[in-house]
């Protein structure tokens, strides 16, 4: 009998730690078969330039999503974000090239901005108690509406040349976008995994009563989520805005379904409690890769969508059907 359990126990043990390594690693053994495919498959993928045009890419994309991370962490989600990024955007051409700001005091007064309005979402949601989805859905109209009242929908041109090497320069051979999403991932990782507050958003994400009964200010860290949501949109913004050297009133506003897409891929539960930031990143990667291999095949863009919506798609279902494991 105690050979029996003890077989069992040792069975269900096995199983437990199949199942974590499968969730832990999946992600990086499908972006490396990904990578292999393509590199065999697809004319002119494999070569240093491309490789660095994928990298340059989604490295807005990458650092706006960690944003969008904390968010989902904590159980909530912001659709205000597209908005957010088309804000940043044109208020800060606007405030350089109406108002004739320098690009320091543009900066902080366009983050200040993002503040206010992640403080926003994050009072609605947390103190107002309105669902994260109804909150953010009317603030991503609000939003849109006074962008597009400021700027009459017509891009603002007209930013210094300086700004350019933000969005298109290099260390190196490395462009600067990378370095930046290095830099801040490997800061939110550290922050994620070694603090008591990075920590805390984990704890919200799995169980709210019970990270407020452990003394965590569960409101402080709900509403900090949509601030650091926010903040990061605005670095894409900034970064996003010096490609195009101009500021665009809807530059963010596909970037939504790409943006959750990312951090689900990413194995972010999307019930909260679960998630890395560098996980965040490796499925910008996977998302860039598909991306460019289908340009370089000369398949429709259209396609694209078909194809990132059946992604999203497979692992939501697959994230639901395992969750009990």
């Amino acid at each position: 009998m105690n050979e029996h359990m003890n077989f069992k126990q040792k069975s269900l043990r096995y199983r437990g730690s199949v199942t974590v390594f499968i969730r832990e690693c999946a992600l990086l053994i499908l972006f490396i078969s990904l990578f292999v495919l393509c590199s065999i498959f697809v004319d002119k993928f494999l070569t240093i330039d491309n490789i660095i045009t994928i990298l340059r890419q989604i490295s807005f994309l990458a650092i706006v999503a960690l944003g969008q991370f904390f968010v989902i962490l904590t159980g909530s989600i912001d659709l205000s974000i597209g908005a957010i990024i088309g804000l940043m955007s044109i208020f800060f051409a606007g405030f350089i090239v109406d108002y004739n700001m320098t690009l320091g005091v543009a900066l902080i007064v366009v983050f200040i901005l993002a503040i206010i309005v992640g403080l926003t979402n994050g009072i609605l949601t947390v103190i107002g108690k309105i669902p994260s989805f109804i909150a953010t859905l009317v603030t991503m109209n609000v939003i849109r509406g006074i962008v597009f009242i400021y700027s009459q929908g017509l891009p603002i041109s007209g930013l210094p040349a300086e700004f350019r090497m933000l969005g298109m320069g290099h260390f190196w051979i490395i462009p600067v976008p990378v370095v930046l999403m290095v830099i801040l991932g490997a800061i939110l990782h550290v922050f994620t995994k070694h603090t008591p507050l990075g920590r805390s958003f984990f704890a919200i994400g799995g169980n709210m009563e019970a990270s407020r009964l452990s003394g965590i200010n569960v409101k402080f860290v709900a509403i900090l989520a949509f601030v650091l949501s926010a903040v990061l949109a605005g670095i894409g913004a900034i970064g996003m805005t010096s490609r195009t050297m101009a500021g665009v009133a809807t530059m963010g506003e596909h970037m939504l379904f790409d943006i959750i897409t990312v951090v689900v891929l990413g194995g972010t539960a999307l019930t909260g409690g679960r998630g890395k930031v560098i996980n965040v990143i490796l499925a910008a990667m996977f998302i860039g890769v598909i991306n460019n291999a289908m340009v370089l095949l000369g398949i429709d863009a259209y396609w694209q969508w078909i194809v990132k919506g059946i992604i999203l798609l497979t692992v939501v279902l697959v994230d639901s059907n395992t969750r009990k494991d």
